[in-house]
């Protein structure tokens, strides 16, 4: 099949700068039509992240060591993940093959964009980047699975094959550093992605809508989910282009140029929202520290018949855990 340089969906120099971004930015917004429906994207987002941690190769047919004996910390989500997915996937599968056909007749990656943007506008801003990712990890995963299984592994040569990969995957000259600068955008991509899910899991308690430090990042937030979907299209270019094309692909240094600078602008992105974050998280801590002061000059007020109240609003309590350790019987 030919590819036409469209495939690859090159970025206008314009539109990776600050008011390229925003402008971006306003047209997913302009998409956003909110179900009312609230997902923990968080165990969605684990398994993305592991996948692409065991994914990644350290040699085209090497095949990644896991320790089957350390524990999965993931492993509590899997149940809830299941029913999620009961929800999930077909939003997932649907993304992916709309991802694969735009960019097999040739459509750019700013049109694919908003493509997917529609598929999933009726998702939270958190919820439309960890799905986009998914359906990204979906396709990495499955090729990555080849490329490490392909020299020991019948079935994976037999699919290597029909993929046309054997030879390419035998340059490992070539192939290495392609995936290493994929790596990177890839990286990127899961800390942002990663960024709004904490956004979104910020105590509604302790800070607003309307606060500066809330109010700046959900700006930006709509640029992030641009930038992002955008990027799991151009790293879903990248394997069909080593796919369809092979050394003509490999050796093109106009796509890592693409790459490098995609990771450089979600790098920028993340750097922007984690400082807000943060900013967020102080605000938060603020109120809560007003929030016990105040709840305390309450009790010393009030008349009590003991004073366990005052102790146990002095003594603070993690996790509502008892805040006392009683060294004889190892008990709180």
């Amino acid at each position: 099949m030919e590819l036409s340089s469209g495939f690859y969906g090159r970025s206008n120099p314009h539109m990776l700068s600050t008011s390229g971004g925003k402008a971006m930015g306003k047209l997913i917004e302009a998409t956003h039509e909110p179900a009312g429906v609230e997902i923990n994207m968080k165990p969605v987002l684990d398994i993305v992240e592991d996948i692409f941690e065991r994914a990644t190769p350290a040699a085209p047919g090497a095949i990644k060591q896991v320790d089957a004996s350390e524990p999965d910390e993931r492993a509590l989500h899997y149940s809830s993940l299941e029913q999620m997915m009961d929800v999930l996937s077909a939003t997932i599968n649907r993304i992916s093959c709309e991802i694969t056909y735009r960019l097999s007749i040739g459509e750019d990656a700013h049109s694919t964009t908003l493509a997917v943007a529609q598929i999933v506008k009726g998702y939270s801003w958190d919820a439309k980047i960890v799905l986009a990712l998914a359906a990204f990890a979906m396709t990495y995963g499955e090729f990555l699975l080849v490329v490490q299984l392909y020299a020991t592994n019948p079935l994976a040569k037999d699919v290597a094959l029909l993929k046309q990969l054997p030879e390419i995957l035998t340059r490992a000259d070539l192939l290495k550093p392609k995936f290493d600068t994929l790596a990177n955008l890839i990286n990127a991509m899961a800390v942002v992605a990663k960024c709004t899910v904490e956004f979104k899991g910020l105590p509604s308690k302790y800070i607003r809508p309307e606060d500066p430090e809330m109010s700046s990042a959900n700006a930006d937030i709509p640029s992030a989910v641009y930038w992002t979907i955008r990027s799991t299209v151009i790293c879903s270019s990248q394997i069909m282009g080593l796919i369809n094309m092979g050394h003509e692909f490999l050796s093109s240094t106009t796509d890592a140029w693409e790459l490098s600078s995609l990771t450089h602008n979600i790098n920028s992105i993340y750097n922007d929202l984690v400082e807000k974050l943060n900013r967020c998280r102080q605000r938060i801590n603020e109120r809560k520290d007003i929030e016990a002061f105040e709840t305390l000059v309450r009790l010393f007020d009030a008349v009590h018949i003991d004073n366990m109240k005052i102790l146990k609003a002095l003594i603070y309590a993690k996790d509502d855990q008892p805040p006392l350790w009683d060294g004889t019987t190892k008990q709180r």
